[in-house]
């Protein structure tokens, strides 16, 4: 009888799934605390700041309202920013925090549908 009970609970490990990942999320931060803050270069349109492999920190100038949202794809982190067509005076920094799994180790940002790099990597 032990043999036979022994047999059915290493069989139920063995039938365990994966746990399965955690899915990305983007938050526009509304006060951006100074650390953050700090690293943010003007003159770079579009910045990422890091602390780890799982926190980001999203930068964005832009003159018209940004929506933003994210997915991922295989290992991908994909990106999604839609301006508006309204046009302010000055461009104006939106900063988006994003969590996502250490599993995503590339990032792919589109604005308004097109590709586009980004220029500046920041550690903090």
């Amino acid at each position: 009888m032990l043999p036979v009970l022994f047999y059915v609970l290493w069989m139920g490990g063995c039938d365990s799934a994966p746990p399965l990942p955690v899915p990305p999320k983007i938050q526009e931060l509304t006060i951006v605390p100074d650390h953050i803050q700090q690293h943010i270069i003007a003159k770079d349109r579009i910045q990422l700041l890091y602390e780890d492999d799982v926190t980001y920190y999203l930068v964005m100038f832009s003159k018209g309202n940004v929506l933003a949202s994210v997915a991922a794809n295989e290992d991908r982190l994909v990106i999604h920013f839609k301006e508006g067509s309204e046009q302010k005076k000055e461009a104006q920094p939106y900063v988006y925090a994003i969590n996502k799994s250490p599993e995503l180790t590339i990032i792919e940002l589109y604005i308004n549908g097109k590709s586009m790099p980004i220029d500046r990597m920041t550690r903090m």
